[in-house]
């Protein structure tokens, strides 16, 4: 019973993790394209103040900034700069590619923040300031409290003090969990366990006169740990009511047992978040809807390419579904070498593959098209497989301008039409059925 309880628990710890792990992946992905734009690359304060307070104020920070080399921070798009610069923070952020700084508070205000830092390079690879952006840790944790209705969430840092947490207060005073539960030694010994680890730890424990499941994840991104405690009456409270109804024999407590274990399970499965395609290693169709509502909100040439196996069908009627698997798979890293290198690839379902470019998109989209075709000649050339990939593609563009005007749901629709007469035209060549 104890380890079911601890692999429920733990289940729920790590999918609370992974979805906080996407909103912060989200939020670091478009800070990097922003960084990679020449307006801020080229480290002029004029022209990057006016990019920033013009063409990112909808990409979901509070506000924005760049520091330099010598930790000295140039300007805000928000409507106040702060009246410190925190000098440690951006002398961290400068030792790592990214980096998510601890809590502070919005000045003049209770509400806790976190910065996030992207370093910024110039054209010859040389490291030249940070481009960092702050978000709300009460947002945060509104999106870690939404994933279930059960048990009690937070965060802490490595130090124990609380990051996400119900009790904003405890956040702004930078409260430890170690103090707060410093009248339970079963729980000071699994929390100090738990810090100094970096797998996911569960266990079960008593804090007055109560016992509780607990799990502790690491994220990854900056070392907090996420909590998710349950209390054991919400396990035991479904089998005794069983037991009551059914009787107490020992064959009837198995069963169940097992059901309501089985029913937790498929909960957890239901509720938790995978941004992975288990048969490619791109993004699944959940993270590519993700990632089209922060393409969405960039103030950024953007563009939306859709693509398809040609064949695919053939592939899986001659040579069987474990051969069009192959094939999927083999586009798959096909697609993530070339387009993957200038914007984010994922899997719809099926055959169907997208990729969302920012930026410079004529440019990214010649290389990127070109290097897809080299990786697909490449394959077809040195493959043992009786099949041959090849793939129709379509896209559709939005300039900056566009942005009010032209929403990217329009724009998937344009690029899938748009694939689908390529592929067309290529069974129409090869007289070929689709």
């Amino acid at each position: 019973m104890i380890a079911k309880g601890n692999s429920f628990v733990a289940g729920r710890a790590d999918a609370l993790k992974q979805h906080i792990a996407s909103i912060l992946e989200a939020k670091i992905t478009v800070m990097n394209y922003i960084a990679e734009q020449p307006e801020i690359s080229g480290m002029n304060t004029d022209v990057q103040k006016e990019y920033l307070q013009k063409r990112t104020q909808n990409v979901g920070f509070e506000y924005m900034f760049v520091a330099d080399t010598d930790c000295k921070s140039y300007f805000f798009n928000g409507s106040k700069r702060p009246q410190h610069e925190d000098i440690e923070m951006y002398k961290n952020a400068l030792q790592y590619e990214q980096y998510i700084a601890d809590p502070s508070t919005r000045e003049g205000t209770d509400t806790p923040i976190t910065t996030i830092c992207t370093s910024i390079y110039d054209t010859t690879g040389q490291k030249v300031g940070l481009l960092c952006g702050t978000l709300s840790l009460s947002a945060l944790y509104e999106e870690l409290r939404s994933m279930y209705d059960e048990g009690l969430t937070a965060a802490i840092t490595q130090n124990g003090e609380y990051v996400l947490y119900e009790n904003t207060m405890s956040v702004v005073k930078k409260d430890n969990a170690i103090e707060t539960f410093s009248d339970s030694s079963e729980a000071i010994n699994f929390i100090g366990k738990g810090l100094s680890s970096t797998a996911t730890l569960s266990g079960k424990l008593r804090y007055r006169n109560q016992e509780y499941f607990v799990a502790m994840s690491d994220l990854d991104y900056c070392h907090w740990k996420i909590i998710y405690i349950l209390d054991d009456d919400y396990f035991m409270g479904g089998i005794l009511n069983i037991l009551l109804l059914h009787g107490t024999s020992f064959l009837m407590m198995l069963v169940a047992t097992f059901l309501i274990f089985k029913h937790q399970v498929n909960a957890i499965k239901t509720k938790k978040l995978a941004y992975q395609d288990a048969l490619t290693g791109l993004g699944n169709a959940k993270k590519c809807h993700d990632m089209i509502n922060v393409f969405d909100d960039l103030e950024e040439d953007i563009m939306v390419v859709c693509f398809d196996l040609n064949s695919f069908k053939k592939i899986n009627d001659t040579y069987g579904h474990q051969s069009g698997d192959r094939a999927l798979k083999a586009f798959a890293e096909c697609l993530k070498n070339s387009f993957g290198t200038v914007g984010f690839v994922g899997r719809i379902g099926g055959d169907e593959f997208i990729s969302l470019i920012p930026g410079n998109i004529k440019t990214k989209y010649d290389i990127a098209v070109k290097a897809l075709n080299e990786e697909i000649e490449k394959f077809n050339r040195s493959s043992l497989e009786s099949f041959k990939l090849s793939v129709s593609h379509g896209c559709a563009t939005r300039t900056v301008d566009e942005i009010k005007t032209r929403q990217i749901n329009s724009m998937l629709y344009e690029a899938d039409s748009n694939m689908y007469k390529s592929k067309a035209n290529y069974h129409k060549e090869n007289k070929e059925d689709k």
